[in-house]
């Protein structure tokens, strides 16, 4: 008897989280920022062509990363351009959420996007929080030739306000 109320406990615990997962996954970060808005913000096409799967990060985030050109090097040095969108909501993501915010310095007040949002300086970091989902969006190693810090916070803001738009 002690083997199958453990048995059913456990059943209970996993269908709790895995509704709880499923709840928190339904929203499909690369659905919503496709390739056509990556290479927006990347510029020429994406060195990935296969399709990007949104990818459990974890703690109740979900994420969308494309790969964009090179920025510099050669070979195993080659450094590429990459653009992370990241949304969540629960417990752990306020903190989680605003520890990239503070990593990556985004001090600077970004309006028209959800209740409230943050760029860097440099415009490749965005935070922005509507209710209780927090979006980040990244551009790492680089903004492409012609991009300014204000344009690239824009366009990354303009990808948070897309997602937290749909997580309604």
């Amino acid at each position: 008897m002690r083997i199958i109320n453990c048995v059913l406990g456990i059943l209970a615990i996993l269908m709790v989280t895995a509704s709880a997962a499923s709840a928190a996954g339904s929203l499909d970060v690369c659905g919503i920022v496709n390739a056509n808005d990556a290479t927006a913000i990347l510029g020429q096409p994406l060195m990935m062509k296969l399709p990007a799967i949104t990818d459990n990060a974890g703690f109740g985030i979900y994420m969308c990363m494309y790969i964009g050109p090179a920025m510099s090097g050669e070979g195993a040095q080659t450094k590429l351009s990459r653009l992370t969108v990241q949304v969540g909501s629960g417990k752990d993501v306020p903190d989680l959420m605003q520890v990239d915010a503070d990593k990556r310095k985004a001090t600077i007040a970004l309006s028209g996007v959800g209740d409230a949002a943050k760029r860097n300086a440099d415009g490749s970091f965005v935070w922005a929080k509507q209710g209780s989902v927090y979006c980040t969006a990244d551009i790492s190693n680089g903004l492409r030739k012609g991009l300014t810090a204000d344009a690239a916070a824009t366009q990354l803001g303009g990808l948070c306000k897309k997602v937290l738009a749909a997580a309604r």
